[in-house]
């Protein structure tokens, strides 16, 4: 049940038939009880510029430590070997599916991950998640490319899409794009320098490598293309 609504502070779950589905109703529940690390709707209100907070089970200075956000985080197997491999980082999920974030918050839990949190939210709305200067990192692994023109407006990449990030970037932050839809990447590159982006060969956070996902995998499995580009920040 994935969330089209751009507006993350809406109750929608208010609007759901809970027992319908059995991740609607885990996700209210395990929000409620804290049992795992996820939100939605109205309890996101209190976190843009408190999101270092949220990670209570982290030790060390939180303040301190990058913020990495994935966008589309799907069941979170990359999300988790990267705060696996990066302790020294925090990190947020978003998915737009009830089920999607169940599963990746498990999935960190059974790998004993405290520095993973998961929200339920449109980046369509991801004006309303962060302050400016919050985030040290975007990733953003295989987005759906929407290869159909008349869907193109559903694309995560826009001109309002990397102008936000960019704001919403520290000055050393950086955003990494992965697809397998070279007209897709290459009109995501012209918005990434029209924002203001330079590319980049590394990251400051994942210097010591690479990561893969389930959807890489498939691609090179079947011997198929795909791009890739990183981009740091650069403030005057």
């Amino acid at each position: 049940m994935p969330v089209r609504s751009s507006d993350v502070f809406a109750d929608i779950v208010s609007k759901l038939d809970n027992d319908s589905n059995a991740f609607v109703a885990k996700l209210v529940n395990a929000q409620n009880s804290g049992d795992l690390p996820v939100a939605m709707g109205p309890r996101l209100r209190e976190f843009p510029g408190q999101w270092r907070s949220k990670f209570t089970n982290v030790t060390g200075d939180r303040q301190a430590m990058p913020l990495i956000v994935e966008i589309g985080c799907h069941t979170g197997h990359t999300l988790c070997d990267m705060a696996e491999r990066h302790p020294e980082a925090l990190f947020v999920g978003v998915d737009i599916t009830f089920k999607r974030v169940i599963h990746t918050a498990e999935r960190a839990r059974e790998r004993g991950l405290k520095n993973i949190f998961v929200i339920l939210a449109n980046a369509g709305g991801l004006s309303q998640l962060f302050q400016d200067g919050e985030v040290d990192g975007f990733v953003t692994f295989f987005p759906d490319p929407w290869v159909k023109k008349k869907h193109a407006h559903y694309r995560l990449y826009s001109e309002v899409f990397c102008s936000t990030v960019y704001r919403q970037l520290s000055r050393s932050g950086f955003l990494w794009l992965k697809t397998d839809q070279e007209p897709y990447f290459q009109t995501a590159c012209e918005y990434a320098k029209s924002a203001g982006f330079c590319e980049t060969a590394s990251l400051p956070v994942f210097a010591d490598g690479d990561f893969s996902s389930l959807f890489l995998r498939r691609f090179e499995l079947k011997n198929l293309p795909w791009y890739g580009r990183k981009w740091t920040k650069f403030d005057a």
